[in-house]
């Protein structure tokens, strides 16, 4: 959830508090925004989504032997 506030508004504990529970922060300045504060949490949840969504990938993915790697080394040293 986003929460649009004034700076004029709200206290920065009060803020805090907001993006602590998950929620984030976008602080105006003259109805423009200046400022997003976001929880750190989420950025590691957004981290591990996207390993699981790459190991997830790379299971549907064919074996690469040794021998193929070998032969791709090879090629590329000609």
């Amino acid at each position: 959830m986003t929460v649009t506030v004034n700076i004029d508004e709200a206290s920065l504990p009060e803020l805090l508090a907001k993006v602590e529970a998950g929620e984030e922060v976008v602080i105006l300045r003259d109805g423009l925004p200046v400022a997003r504060l976001a929880p750190v949490v989420a950025d590691h949840e957004k981290r591990r989504q996207a390993i699981e969504a790459v190991r997830a990938f790379r299971k549907t993915m064919p074996s690469t032997t040794a021998e193929e790697i070998a032969e791709w080394k090879a090629t590329g040293r000609r």
